[in-house]
């Protein structure tokens, strides 16, 4: 007879629609909670009514309850858990666990309603997965430059709280490196949807390398609710398209050489994983999972002054032999087999 698990998210996301496959594959039947943000007090007590609904169908069913990142859509079914006697993790991913001052941005940017919320959250859960370690207790390099507060222990230390590090996971085989493609030019990818998320992810450092380089040619996805040119000068050698499908972003990532990742905070970015199995070799700064991911596989940077480096770095000989390089240190570290052992692992330990 199958189980039952709970996830529960807010927007429905490549690396959730993982963990419900993973999930899925571990034999489980997945029940879903979803509450799309919404900013009416209408729609916010909406998604509420409906939590609850849920949570009292759902987790009442389930040996467990993962809830991607802590919100306001993780009390409820958390209070749930407890009071069902149900095992909760709460999947931590980056901005519950980062205060960026200079953007206002992370959940304990406001000391408010919400951070106490997520506080209690932390408090009540039985365990804590941070999808890189430096969630746990913080990136060093980006308090040194960036002044950026991070890891959950920062916001609230109790030594009770189990945090393990659970890396999410990569599917190699879709992700794969098609070596008959010419490889050229650069690509970088987010959602952008505001000025803060130019800023957050590099845009204006990636700019100003695309105006070193001119021969090259440089794309930026995920463009939304903001035209990225009224808040820069882009140089005439960026291209901007939207959001791009799954099978459309491998495309993309097998006809690019280079993927760059200039993020002033992050958790473990999707992204250049993705593009290094498909094999493009990895530009990026120094914080939180992005040296973990590179390695020697590519070339890590610190700030606008480095840029000169970076450029040497895509004008050396490069090709087939790193491309196969940086996927397969991919495959060795973030294969999904990894995260699908570990999350099995970590829910057998509740008979």
């Amino acid at each position: 007879m199958k189980k039952n698990a709970t996830i529960v998210y807010s927007i429905k996301r490549s690396f959730v629609k993982s963990d419900i496959s993973i999930l899925e594959a571990l034999d489980y039947n997945v029940f879903q909670i979803q509450s799309t943000p919404k900013k009416t007090i209408v729609s916010f007590l909406i998604n509420r009514i409906k939590e609850k609904i849920k949570s009292i169908f759902y987790v009442s069913r389930s040996k467990i309850v993962i809830i991607w990142f802590n919100d306001y859509h993780a009390f409820i079914p958390i209070l749930f858990s407890k009071l069902f006697l149900k095992k909760s993790v709460i999947v931590v991913g980056g901005y519950d666990a980062i205060v960026d001052e200079q953007n206002m941005h992370g959940l304990f940017f406001k000391k408010g309603i919400r951070s106490k919320l997520a506080k209690i959250n932390y408090s009540l859960v039985s365990e804590i997965w941070v999808v890189h370690k430096s969630l746990e207790k913080g990136c060093s390099y980006a308090k040194e430059k960036f002044n950026i507060v991070s890891g959950v222990r920062s916001f609230f230390d109790n030594k009770k709280l189990v945090i393990k590090e659970i890396n999410t996971g990569y599917d190699t085989r879709f992700w794969n490196y098609d070596s008959n493609n010419e490889k050229n030019g650069v690509l970088t990818a987010a959602f952008f949807s505001d000025e803060r998320v130019i800023n957050i992810k590099g845009l204006k450092i990636f700019n100003k390398l695309a105006s070193l380089i001119p021969e090259f040619s440089f794309t930026i996805v995920g463009e939304t609710k903001i035209q990225i040119d009224d808040f820069i000068d882009l140089s005439p050698n960026i291209n901007v398209i939207g959001i791009q499908t799954k099978t459309q972003m491998k495309d993309l990532y097998q006809k690019h050489k280079f993927y760059f990742q200039g993020s002033r905070l992050e958790g473990l970015p999707n992204s250049v994983c993705e593009a290094m199995l498909c094999g493009c070799l990895p530009i990026g700064s120094r914080v939180f999972g992005i040296p973990d991911i590179i390695g020697n596989t590519g070339i890590l940077f610190d700030t606008e002054t480095d840029l000169a480096l970076v450029k040497d770095f895509m004008l050396s000989e490069l090709g087939e032999k790193e491309s196969k390089r940086a996927r397969n240190r991919i495959i060795s570290k973030f294969d999904i087999s990894r995260r699908t052992e570990k999350i099995k692992e970590n829910i057998d330990q509740w008979k």
